[in-house]
């Protein structure tokens, strides 16, 4: 398909996207994710993004990652943490656009107070998506991302699909060598909706 603008895109995509949403105006991709709010919560925490267009990885720890016939390996999965100021120092970081700005907030975030998790996803070509919150737990850590259209001058083929790293300043400092649960969920209702909800969902659960 050939590249077209978000605007070009827009009556091709939205259609897909009323389909998959329903009445809600919201869908979500969940992998592994627990069914209830428990532990802790950043809201709009910190954080860095890295994108590509190909499948290539964009974030890692010791050697680069590769096949073993030396073709780059789908890195979409690579999810980790970073605890200390020495973990920083074996974080491989692809050359693409923003790598040094991810360095700096790796190495500018204090330790002592602070994890980061880094999480790999992928999107679609013409879509970006806003960091609303983390939840983490002693077992457990869930993301959750608004999904909206990139700016109208971006080029970008509707079946296409990037590479996204996210950067997640979590503010507190902890071992996360226990943590076996993941999920992450992504809908076209704006933060401030998620975030809501969010609470509402925690508020009654405190209730019970």
């Amino acid at each position: 398909m050939p590249s077209t603008t978000r605007r070009t895109a827009l009556s091709v995509a939205a259609a897909l996207l009323t389909g998959a949403a329903g009445c809600s105006g919201e869908t979500s991709s969940e992998s592994s994710y627990p069914s209830e709010s428990t532990g802790n919560i950043a809201m709009d925490p910190e954080w860095r993004r890295l994108r590509r267009s190909d499948r290539g990885p964009l974030l890692w720890t010791g050697e680069r990652p590769t096949t073993t016939d030396g073709e780059v390996r789908i890195h979409t999965r690579g999810n980790f943490f970073v605890t200390s100021a020495d973990e920083v120092a074996n974080v491989g970081i692809a050359a693409v656009d923003g790598a040094d700005t991810a360095r700096a907030f790796l190495e500018e975030t204090d330790y002592d107070s602070a994890t980061v998790y880094v999480e790999h996803s992928s999107i679609r070509e013409c879509f970006t998506t806003d960091l609303c919150h983390v939840e983490w737990s002693e077992s457990d850590i869930k993301t959750s991302y608004a999904r909206e259209y990139r700016d109208a001058d971006v080029a970008c083929e509707t079946d296409a699909r990037d590479t996204l790293a996210t950067l997640i300043r979590i503010p507190a400092a902890f071992d996360p060598t226990d943590i076996n649960g993941y999920g992450s969920s992504r809908g076209s209702a704006s933060c401030a909706v998620r975030n809501d909800h969010l609470r509402q969902r925690r508020n009654e659960s405190e209730r019970r």
